[in-house]
């Protein structure tokens, strides 16, 4: 009988305890004035805010939240029915709770069970009033601006950056006080990188560039990326996204080099990694200008490939090989592979034998509609180059055609209705398959543009821009 007893008591234990453990989160809402309303949790990612939950409000006000998975911390938001803001707060610990008031959300906000959030709405309440006096002290400035009153503008002046002041010292206190707070690595990543006058050489010279590299190097240093609640807040991307596009030479190089940087700091925390390596290799894969595509395999080859995008499926990886495959033989600035080919009197004509300072490498197909569209323009091209662009030895522009077409005497007819002023129209007797490989060619058409050297300087341009192209690229060559 004592066994059974203390069998059951711990058996009971067990079951409560395992209730108790099935909510991993669940804090409640509760905004008086808002009853029997449909409410979101959202929550900040990168450049973005995405729903994970919604509840109802019962009579008072009162919503409940919970799961059995914990949340990920960051910044969350509460939003209307109809997606509409009300507010912002910390989601750090998982069992809380927010009661105010819809006559004044933010300054009747009060916290119970959550260290974190009293101390982001003590701030926020305090930026509310804040925002307000500023604002009016803008609007007195202007005012006061318009009638010339100087003595008037000098105090509303000094009144402003008191304001602003006071701002800043609140967030220093903050961050000296709470610095494994989120809000305190907020403000820190909001702050800007301090550049250090730049040092004199021995003959008293000084760098140029100093600043912009110190500034480079150093833009990062504000961040703890060991700290994965910060891709999850509405600061982060702006200033991850500012280093990539400006602060970042837009060529492949420079981005990787880049990419590369932020990642190596990025990997101290899962989920500011998983966010950087998903932009970075999204934005370069679908980018519109060329050569981006030396991006998209440089993190295809050193990120997934080796495994550490873990969360990514093995399928995919596999898809995303195989794309950066096909691209690895044309990327820009790499020498285009020689395309060898019988033209249509069976004589093999050769890309490399091209001697021109300029080359257009087309494949095409005399079926196809585009195509057709597309060939004249090539040779408008042609003829106003080389018309414009005279050269002794060789000419300023050519063009290597490949056709696909199934019927030779498809392609013959075709030929002999345009009669295009080059020479160079090969044809794939053989059905060989390199050049599709080599070339990403599955569609057509398709069209490169080389240099004398036959490296690749564009790549998939529409026909009518080959001339533009060519001229403005000509043109900063030899202004180098």
């Amino acid at each position: 009988m004592r066994i059974s007893k203390i069998l059951s008591v711990v058996f009971l234990c067990f079951i409560s305890l395992t209730v108790l453990a099935k909510d991993a989160y669940n804090f409640s809402v509760t905004i008086k004035g808002y009853g029997n309303r449909k409410f979101f949790l959202g929550y900040y990612f990168g450049d973005k805010q995405y729903l994970r939950d919604s509840a109802f409000t019962d009579a008072s006000g009162k919503m409940i939240f919970k799961g059995e998975k914990v949340l990920e911390g960051g910044i969350y938001l509460i939003a209307t029915a109809d997606k509409s803001l009300l507010f912002d707060f910390v989601m750090t610990e998982m069992f809380f709770s927010l009661d105010t008031d819809s006559i004044d959300i933010i300054d009747n906000m009060k916290v119970k069970g959550s260290a974190e959030n009293d101390v982001f709405f003590m701030y926020t309440k305090y930026t509310t009033k804040a925002g307000t006096e500023a604002n009016q002290l803008d609007k007195k400035i202007r005012e006061v601006k318009e009638i010339k009153d100087t003595a008037q503008e000098r105090k509303l002046i000094a009144r402003y950056r008191e304001v602003l002041n006071e701002l800043n010292a609140l967030r220093a206190k903050i961050q000296s006080e709470y610095p494994g707070y989120l809000i305190s690595k907020v403000f820190k990543m909001m702050e800007e990188v301090k550049i250090p006058e730049p040092p004199k050489s021995s003959d008293g010279s000084i760098d140029s560039n100093f600043q912009y590299y110190y500034y480079y190097n150093h833009y990062f240093d504000n961040f703890d990326f060991s700290d994965s609640r910060i891709s999850r807040t509405p600061v982060f991307h702006p200033k991850f996204e500012q280093y990539m596009l400006k602060l970042t030479v837009q060529m492949p190089d420079s981005i990787n080099k880049s990419a590369d940087f932020v990642l190596t700091r990025a990997i101290k925390g899962k989920e500011n990694f998983k966010y950087c390596l998903y932009w970075i290799t999204n934005h370069y894969e679908v980018s519109q200008y060329m050569g981006m595509e030396g991006v998209f395999n440089h993190m295809v080859d050193e990120y997934y490939v080796k495994g550490k995008a873990y969360w990514v499926d093995s399928n995919l990886v596999r898809e995303m090989k195989n794309k950066a495959d096909k691209q690895r033989y044309n990327l820009m600035g790499l020498k285009g592979k020689n395309i060898t080919m019988p033209d249509t009197a069976n004589k093999y004509q050769s890309l490399y034998n091209i001697d021109a300072k300029y080359t257009v490498l087309v494949f095409w197909n005399a079926t196809c509609g585009h195509c057709k569209e597309e060939l004249p323009k090539i040779d408008s091209a042609y003829l106003v180059l080389n018309k414009n662009y005279m050269l002794k030895k060789q000419l300023f522009l050519d063009v290597f055609s490949v056709s696909l077409t199934d019927n030779v005497e498809d392609l013959k007819k075709f030929l002999q209705e345009k009669k295009f002023s080059w020479k160079a129209n090969v044809h794939n007797y053989n059905n060989e398959s390199d050049f599709r490989w080599y070339y990403d060619v599955f569609t057509t058409p398709v069209m490169y543009i080389l240099d004398e050297n036959k490296k690749i300087i564009a790549k998939r341009l529409p026909a009518g821009q080959i001339l533009d192209f060519i001229q403005n690229y000509d043109r900063d060559k030899l202004s180098k």
